[in-house]
């Protein structure tokens, strides 16, 4: 495996950091030195990796949240012409493209991964946890993540507990939604136009402290599960996932139909926009949805 001794990851969280970890064990024995971008300076980052470490002869600086420093061209320069030996430095950050990733030895933005690619990672988590790779349990555990890989990871690691044991199918959703209450109450209750049901369903899932943004993401798939399905049965093909969601989408998806299911993508795309650009937080944004998509 390559030693690289100045990176810069970036894009998705799991996946750069899955790199990191790579280059780390490339290097062998060194001590690594974590520090975060929001709170240290390129001067003292720079004091930090030129000062020789007392108890090992490499060292390993790295930095997180590094956006922030994506375009600091000096600091680039020093760390490409004047990194001492045995001392390797690593920013991780959502989008270090420029300057910084230009300077790099090795310079890496990772796209959140979707569709197949999100289900070979979920495949080679399990593999790599020496878990079995089941279908049933793959689809499961894409449908418990939302697309969130960290998650993802948590999920696999949680099996990794029942290693080697036997573990009952009625325990897997239980074990997948970390013993909160399950989203499907909020997806169903919203796929249905259900404006009570949903907002009791989303206030309990809130007050278990579910991350709000995966919520929006699971609505997102939800919705867009919901117009696949469609689309399959009408051409005569069977739906994508396993069967027992299968039959929980097909009646929302009817009710509906194409147009309206493509209005609520719609919306959805542009409460995410929204979300992005600092106008609304997830939480209000999953409010606003709901309300819209019901009342209308």
């Amino acid at each position: 495996m390559a030693k690289v001794r100045f990176g810069a990851y970036s894009g998705d969280p799991l996946l750069a950091e899955r790199r990191l970890n790579e280059r780390l064990r490339a290097l062998g024995s060194t001590r690594k030195f974590v520090f975060f971008g929001d709170e240290i300076t390129p001067e003292r980052l720079l004091l930090e990796v030129r000062t020789p470490d007392l108890f090992t002869e490499e060292k390993a600086v790295v930095v997180r949240w590094a956006d922030a420093w994506r375009g600091e061209r000096e600091l680039a320069v020093a760390l490409r012409t004047g990194l001492p030996e045995g001392v390797a430095v690593f920013f991780l950050g959502e989008d270090l493209r420029g300057p910084l990733s230009e300077a790099a030895e090795e310079a890496e933005h990772f796209p959140r991964p979707t569709g197949r690619a999100l289900r070979e990672l979920c495949e080679t988590l399990l593999r790599e946890a020496g878990l079995p790779v089941y279908p049933f349990l793959v689809d499961l555990l894409l449908e418990a993540c939302g697309g969130d890989t960290l998650r993802l990871a948590q999920e696999v690691e949680k099996f990794k507990v029942w290693k080697g044991g036997k573990l009952p199918r009625s325990r897997l959703l239980e074990l997948c939604f970390f013993g909160q209450p399950q989203p499907y109450e909020l997806l169903d209750a919203v796929g249905n136009g259900d404006l009570v049901g949903a907002l009791r369903a989303l206030d309990k899932l809130l007050r278990t402290r579910w991350n709000p943004q995966t919520l929006f993401y699971l609505l997102v798939g939800h919705f867009r599960a919901l117009l696949s399905t469609l689309s399959a049965v009408a051409a005569g093909e069977t739906p994508e996932g396993p069967e027992w969601l299968v039959r929980r989408r097909l009646p929302q998806a009817r009710r509906h139909g194409e147009a309206r299911l493509i209005q609520a993508l719609a919306l959805l795309q542009e409460l995410d926009v929204r979300i992005k650009i600092g106008e609304l937080d997830p939480e209000s944004a999953l409010h606003s949805f709901i309300l819209q998509w019901v009342l209308v």
